[in-house]
């Protein structure tokens, strides 16, 4: 999950919001940050996927595959970044040890459990739209201080509260988690009024995840004359279309490949930026090149470390290999969405009251 220092920036992240403020300054560059971070990319999948729904894969081969390259790696990354982030070990002590022994026992009880199994799924699928919303909300907020522009607590609150929106739509539409996790859609259907108001909370939620966030962007960006860029509006607004204009299965399958894209920018560019500013460390392999693809090739072999080889502990205790994979995915990710409340969290400088990071590192947290 991604949230947001109130760093203030350099005063040299203002020159190019000057010169081209709706661009806003980049990242990466403005390419992989439009397409990548801002989830451009998928926009023409979800005009195909509207209209020929089969371009969703559901070949198990095919859905696996893409979930080792990107998600499975997505989710080793956190817990990479977690042992590798300088002065993480002496600062989060029990996340570091204590907490995969957590998660293996609560995998070991969702096995032996069916109440606590279901429990843990319906917390999977509740939590997991809110983690993409605050990442929205972390990058969209990061990318306006990057470029300039002078974020107050209410334009943080604003803007916090729209990227929340397609949480609040999955949270209300949901078959597996959100309100279905307490109500059923069948016992809604047998109270009239109460089925009424829930239709007119979706309609309200729906017409409001696209109309806020562009009023909200021409408000900061024209009227308040804030610099966000319209990189920020992209984030919503992709987040957004997953959720609310196609199927759940869709949103699902396309919205976790895009937030592990996004998160693995992100992290890979933390940690090359983190590993260029060593002065330990010369030679011919100390380039961005080899720390990028060296952290994203770990991350890719944790992962299958993660997903495939450390459900099997669990079969010679009468669970079949697929239940055990089923309960440790969900289990990973509450892991991953607690992992990243710590590790982007960034230090307080005591007496300013300011954020201490280095100069050209990203505020996202």
């Amino acid at each position: 999950m991604l949230n947001v220092a109130t760093a203030q920036l350099p005063s040299r992240t203002a020159e190019p919001a000057k010169r081209s403020s709706l661009l806003g300054r980049p990242i990466v560059n403005p390419v992989v940050d439009y397409l990548f971070l801002g989830g451009a990319i998928t926009v023409p999948i979800f005009i195909a996927t509207y209209f020929f729904p089969f371009v969703t894969p559901t070949n198990a081969d095919i859905v696996l595959r893409t979930f080792i390259v990107f998600n499975g790696a997505h989710f080793a990354a956190s817990t990479l970044r977690l042992y590798t982030k300088p002065g993480a070990r002496k600062e989060f002590p029990l996340l570091i040890w204590a907490f995969p022994l957590v998660c293996l026992v609560a995998v070991g009880l969702g096995l032996w459990s069916p109440f606590i199994g279901r429990n843990i799924t319906a917390l999977y699928f509740t939590w997991s739209p809110y983690h993409y919303a605050m990442q929205t909300y972390g990058l969209a907020v990061m990318c306006s201080m990057r470029s300039g522009a002078k974020l107050e607590a209410r334009d943080k609150t604003q803007m916090w509260f729209v990227c929340l929106l397609p949480f609040l739509f999955a949270v209300l539409t949901s078959p597996d988690g959100g309100l279905s996790w307490f109500i059923s859609r069948q016992w809604l259907a047998t109270v009239p009024p109460l089925m009424l108001l829930y239709r007119g909370t979706v309609a309200v939620v729906t017409v409001a995840t696209f109309l806020l966030p562009l009023s909200l962007f021409w408000q900061l960006h024209r009227a308040r004359g804030k610099n966000v860029p319209l990189l920020a509006l992209v984030l919503q607004l992709t987040n957004a279309m997953w959720w609310l204009g196609t199927t759940y299965l869709n949103a699902w399958f396309w919205t976790a490949m895009l937030h592990s894209v996004q998160y693995l920018v992100i992290v890979v560019e933390r940690h090359v930026a983190e590993q260029m500013a060593r002065t330990d460390r010369r030679g011919p392999l100390h380039r961005p090149i080899v720390y990028a693809a060296g952290f994203y090739g770990v991350s890719f072999v944790l992962g299958i470390f993660m997903f495939f080889l450390t459900p099997l502990i669990y079969v010679p205790f009468g669970f079949t290999a697929t239940q055990s994979f089923t309960m440790m995915t969900w289990v990973i990710n509450l892991h991953h969405f607690i992992v990243d409340g710590f590790i982007w969290r960034t230090p307080v400088a005591k007496k300013s009251g300011t954020y201490a990071r280095p100069e050209n590192m990203p505020v996202a947290v």
